[in-house]
């Protein structure tokens, strides 16, 4: 029963990661298609500055951050960490 109920939970963590991960592709479709369309205004107005680099920045932060929690790429503290840390402290809690 405990195995089951073990990769049950791993079943739910594997898909709540599948669903991050695509809605970090729609987030970052969202920013590619509003930062190249600011940049063809930016280029069709014929202004010296190029302002719209101003908004792929601080957008661009946000979807680094978006990937950075999707993709999980520094897992420190992250799923498996989380679980060895339980099964330590409740295997203190039946000695």
């Amino acid at each position: 029963m405990d195995q089951a109920m073990h990769t049950t939970e791993q079943q739910k963590h594997v898909v709540a990661q599948v669903k991050k991960i695509k809605q970090f592709y729609s987030h970052l479709t969202n920013y590619l298609s509003v930062v190249c369309l600011l940049f063809v205004i930016n280029f069709v107005t014929g202004t010296e500055d190029i302002w719209a680099i101003y908004p792929a920045l601080g957008w661009g932060i946000f979807i680094v951050s978006h990937a950075i929690k999707a993709f999980e790429p520094f897992n420190f503290l992250g799923y498996d960490w989380e679980k060895k840390e339980v099964e330590k402290r409740l295997a203190k809690l039946n000695k």
